[in-house]
């Protein structure tokens, strides 16, 4: 009896090692993938900050093998609202009109906008639909709102009526900055923002597009304006697809570029299933150096 309860003992004994260097092996080989991953990544990053790299519409994918490869877009945070200049109205009236093109109706699209406002500015006075100290006092916040500029896009679901934004547009963080210039720009920007901002009608927005992006209306592709003989769509020509009449043009222009110096360069690297993404928003200074502004790794 005793001999039979060493075999099984020995048994359990041999299987969990067995089972631990499986598992060893295992664990090493994604850890392996997702340092080649990063290497990847961090090489197309190389290549989409350098100095001779143009600032926006780059896209490249290249594959090493069938299992491995790395993708990269360099665009310019001016496709994205610059929520830290809300206080303009200008731009406060963008970012409401991008509101209602996602579906939330006038009154929360107010109290919305008046709320981040609020956030932004430095005084502690309500807006009409606003928020302030005591509105989040009475849902037991202390402190907010920070009366500063947003540091993160995260942050603005602390303000009062994002919770309606993030049920509207699930992806709703792809369409704001903290680290925009203050401006649009028209030559990367998406079609939600290009309504939002220049109140063109979609029809016209479409047109722009195709004659921005090419045929196959993908920004950072090979038939993109940017990369054919034509060169870059000036803003002239740019507010001319959009339909921006001669009334609208003064206001249009001010809010909008088509040359922001603040980039955004997204890589990915991948082995497999294996993926790293990688995402730097820097600034090109005019002696060719770069100020960074964020970088994330997911």
């Amino acid at each position: 009896m005793l001999m039979i309860w060493a075999v099984v003992l020995m048994s359990l004994t041999v299987g969990g090692l067995v089972q631990y260097m499986k598992s060893s092996v295992s664990e090493a080989g994604i850890a392996s993938n997702q340092s080649r991953a990063l290497y990847l990544a961090e090489s197309a990053l190389a290549v989409g900050l350098h100095p001779k790299m143009c600032t926006a519409g780059a896209g490249w994918k290249s594959s090493g093998s069938s299992n491995s490869g790395f993708s990269l877009v360099v665009t310019t945070e001016g496709a994205r609202m610059p929520i830290n200049y809300i206080s303009d109205e200008r731009a406060k009236e963008a970012i409401y009109n991008l509101l209602i093109y996602w579906g939330l109706d006038a009154e929360n699209a107010t109290t919305i906008t008046d709320s981040l406002a609020d956030w932004v500015d430095s005084d502690k006075e309500v807006r009409a639909q606003g928020a302030e100290e005591d509105y989040y006092k009475g849902l037991g916040y202390y402190g907010l709102p920070k009366q500063r500029g947003f540091t993160s896009v995260e942050e603005m679901l602390l303000v009062r009526g994002m919770d309606l934004v993030a049920r509207a547009k699930p992806n709703w963080r792809d369409f704001f900055s903290v680290n925009g210039a203050g401006l649009i720009d028209l030559s990367t920007a998406s079609t939600d923002v290009l309504i939002a901002v220049t109140g063109s009608a979609p029809a016209d927005v479409e047109r722009y597009l195709l004659e921005r992006d090419g045929a196959d209306g993908i920004f950072g592709t090979e038939d993109d304006r940017s990369k054919s003989d034509r060169g870059k769509m000036s803003q002239n020509a740019a507010l001319f697809y959009l339909g921006i009449t001669q009334d609208k043009y003064a206001s249009i222009t001010a809010l909008t570029t088509t040359s922001d110096r603040v980039m955004r360069v997204e890589s990915i690297g991948h082995i497999g299933l294996v993926k790293v993404k990688l995402t730097v928003v820097a600034k090109r200074q005019d002696d060719g150096s770069l100020t960074y502004f964020e970088r994330i790794e997911e």
